[in-house]
């Protein structure tokens, strides 16, 4: 993480983002990981996700060095801890032993705000995936976008925080004071009576209060899972595609 994070810091945010949009489908499963047609990784609101190659480098030397043991969802979930950290952000224990989903469908992926969402629907869609509407819910939506915004070009950035793009700190939410957020979601979470409180405590408190409820935010986000039969669960080999159904003997020994 931190040879990628060397390379652009940008990336950084986008592991996070990542994995917020893997946990907030089916639970935290790197079913977003899956490459294929109609997978949540080909769906409209991912098209700007990146950090992609990030998980692939990683997978990629687990595997030469502890083969078949450590699955892509559980990478996803330190690599979005690290690069909290990396960016200054407070570390924290991750629980790992996740497996693997063998499912991935675009139109679930589409469901995952987007950031033209009210705070009516934003305040519906977290209970949905277990994480209540609280100072944990609000701190997770307002910064698990990534740093930066495709604006007209894929090539072109804004910097959601303008006053210190490249660290993690609480200054997005005194410029949402200063009704200076990029996005109208974020903006309206300022001015809306039920998460306003939430926002104003993490401008105005010391930084340690975000930094401490973002950890829990994490924590209870890559604990979301929906409960999946054992077969549809695996450890994969590489994290773009399902596992290869193992091969039949179709000529069995003779005995005799």
């Amino acid at each position: 993480m931190k040879a990628w994070f060397r390379k652009d810091y940008t990336l950084a945010a986008s592991i996070i983002r990542l994995h917020f949009h893997d946990c907030a489908v089916r639970g935290c499963d790197a079913s977003i990981l899956l490459n294929y047609q109609n997978s949540e990784r080909r769906a409209y609101a991912s098209r700007t996700l990146r950090g992609f190659q990030v998980i692939d480098d990683i997978k990629a030397k687990l595997e030469r060095y502890c083969p078949k043991t450590v699955s892509c969802a559980d990478i996803l979930t330190a690599a979005a801890r690290d690069a909290t950290n990396l960016l200054g952000g407070p570390f924290w224990e991750a629980p790992l032993g996740r497996r693997d989903g063998k499912t991935s469908v675009a139109k679930e992926a589409d469901l995952v705000p987007q950031g033209r969402e009210n705070a009516t629907s934003l305040i519906k869609f977290f209970p949905r995936k277990r994480i209540e509407r609280s100072g944990s819910g609000c701190s997770l939506r307002l910064y698990w976008r990534n740093l930066t915004q495709s604006c007209k070009k894929s090539s072109n950035f804004v910097n959601l925080d303008a006053t210190t793009p490249k660290t993690f700190d609480a200054e997005y939410y005194k410029n949402l004071g200063k009704k200076k957020g990029l996005l109208s979601t974020d903006q309206e979470l300022y001015s809306d009576p039920r998460t306003a409180p939430f926002v104003s405590t993490f401008a105005d408190q010391p930084p340690y209060l975000f930094y401490s409820q973002f950890a829990v935010s994490m924590v209870k986000l890559a604990n979301v899972k929906v409960p999946t039969p054992p077969n549809e669960s695996e450890i994969r080999l590489n994290c773009n595609y399902v596992n290869p159904a193992p091969r039949k003997n179709v000529n069995p020994p003779r005995h005799g």
